[in-house]
């Protein structure tokens, strides 16, 4: 098989119109600040924030981060802005800074028309998964399309291609898949093309030194990954063969169409929902998707193997380990921007098909491609609009709002505690301040994943909380995401609820808790109303 290249003069080159960058990004940068304001975080972008406060060093902070199922690099860089300051906000604008940088990189390289290309970055995904909601999967992003930008000057630049792959797996699993789906393209492109083997074998110190960088990174992040014999990661993420089923097996094919085509049921809890319900139909649509994508790549070698390496890693981890959701099932879509830029950079090989059919449908793919990738991308940036103005007048967490009623009324001056715990965190992060988690029975500042963490019934609650305020003589603010009856013989005064957000597992009830031994907190009810 013989796989000719592009020459480098023959390609697209970058943006040169200063206004179209300046305009665009200046654009997507106020659409992303101006939303950021409007985001309360939650308990999953609070995480990494409260364990690199708990972390007093590098050292300390990989410690803490064993049981967590993602690489480190998110929370070195939030642990290093951590020590500047405390304010959780600029966490915020951090992640901000790494989708601002995408999309420029997005608009100046990207081998799409200008239209297309600004239709890709207020997509679903680039300006919503992957700006607003600060987690590590944005700074993976960025390092997959900086990989993009500079893949003309891959076989001139090897060490630092490999060092992208390394950073690019210590960021999560699915964008280690994608970094090995990377490197499996440089091995089969180097066994079936000789002029790529020619020029990359010139390197001969270089390319030693980028597979040891690459393998170092790869086994870096599986050994990262894995939890420890106590870890809890993402609750029961593992690999069984009961779990390879045909329910499971066509639950996994469905990503497919969730992550191309995520437009939500429209209405205020949509996130995580498809307008398309059915798992079996969204399996259906996926397989009518992946058809043309394959066919439109046979001729390209190159990026079907790279198309299929990493769509099998991907569905192969969701489907045996872990089923995740859209904001993992999005590397999907990624993958296919992936391939469509890359498409640039090779001929057509000259297979023939033998089916007159399958030559017609390809011929017809080939020249109605744009167009089709235009549809997709005007339905992505429908449901990243839609998702964006939701997010504009409904809080994605009540977590913010509820904090600053808390501070407001001088209600932290209370003990705190909390059901469900993954309530509790994000409240007790925008306070800066440690709480009772029943599901440890201990005080912390975080959650902790390992098995030692077991959330009680609801019945039992009640129960922990009062046994805690008369052991401690104290009141109690209890932070709950369900309301509470007033049993007999507990003084529990409801202070406040909130319960209007996306996230339906992030509302919050406010109870004071006062304990019969301390006489003198029975006027807290007055003190509040007051």
């Amino acid at each position: 098989m013989f796989i000719e290249p592009v020459h480098k003069d023959q390609l697209q080159p970058p943006e040169t119109s200063r206004r179209f960058i300046l305009g665009a990004l200046f654009a997507y940068i106020a659409f992303v600040i101006t939303g950021i304001l409007f985001h309360p975080m939650w308990r999953d972008e609070f995480h990494p924030w409260l364990i690199a406060g708990a972390a007093s060093s590098l050292k300390d902070l990989f410690h803490l981060n064993v049981n967590e199922g993602h690489p480190a690099l998110w929370y070195v860089l939030v642990f290093f802005l951590r020590k500047l300051n405390d304010n959780p906000v600029s966490m915020q604008f951090m992640h901000a800074a790494i989708a601002a940088t995408t999309a420029f990189l997005i608009l100046k390289y990207a081998p799409f028309r200008r239209f297309q290309r600004i239709l890709l970055i207020f997509g679903y995904f680039f300006i919503f998964e992957y700006a607003l909601i600060s987690r590590n999967y944005a700074i993976g992003i960025l390092l997959v399309t900086i990989y993009l930008s500079m893949y003309r000057y891959r076989t001139r630049f090897l060490i630092p291609s490999a060092l992208l792959l390394f950073l690019m797996a210590q960021t999560n699993v699915f964008a280690t898949i994608l970094s090995m789906a990377f490197l499996a393209a440089w091995v089969f492109e180097f066994a079936f093309s000789e002029p790529f083997r020619k020029e990359i074998l010139l390197q001969k110190w270089s390319l030693t030194a980028a597979c040891l960088i690459v393998l170092a990174g790869f086994l870096w992040s599986v050994l990262s990954v894995i939890p420890q014999s106590n870890g809890f990661f993402a609750g029961s993420s593992h690999f069984s063969f009961s779990q390879l089923t045909l329910r499971e097996t066509i639950r996994t094919i469905a990503t497919v169409w969730k992550a191309w085509f995520p437009v939500p049921i429209l209405n205020r809890q949509f996130w995580e929902t498809n307008i398309e319900r059915d798992e079996p139909v969204q399996a259906v649509f996926s397989l009518l998707l992946l058809f043309p994508a394959i066919l439109l790549w046979l001729r390209r070698p190159v990026i079907l193997f790279l198309f299929i390496t990493g769509l099998s890693g991907i569905l192969a981890f969701i489907l045996m380990f872990y089923y995740g959701y859209i904001r993992h099932h999005g590397h999907l879509y990624v993958l296919l921007i992936i391939c469509l830029w890359l498409s640039a950079y090779y001929r057509e090989s000259r297979f023939t098909f033998n089916s007159a059919f399958l030559a017609k449908f390809h011929r017809w793919l080939r020249l109605n491609i744009s167009g089709i990738f235009t549809v997709l991308l005007l339905i992505q940036l429908f449901a990243g609009m839609y998702a964006y103005t939701v997010h504009l007048f409904i809080p994605f967490s009540t977590s913010r709002i509820t904090a600053q009623y808390i501070r407001r009324n001088n209600l932290d001056r209370f003990m705190m505690a909390g059901d469900k715990d993954i309530a509790l965190e994000p409240v007790l992060g925008y306070l800066n301040k440690e709480g009772f988690f029943f599901s440890r029975n201990a005080f912390s500042t975080y959650i902790i994943y390992d098995n030692i963490r077991r959330v009680p019934f609801p019945s039992r609650v009640l129960v922990m909380a009062d046994s805690l305020a008369r052991t401690q003589q104290d009141t109690i603010l209890l932070v709950m995401n369900y309301p509470l009856e007033n049993p007999a013989g507990l003084n529990l005064i409801k202070v406040a609820a909130f319960e209007k957000s996306i996230r339906y597992d992030e509302i919050s009830y406010l109870y004071l808790l006062i304990p019969p031994e301390t006489k003198q907190n029975h006027s807290a009810r007055d003190q509040i109303i007051h």
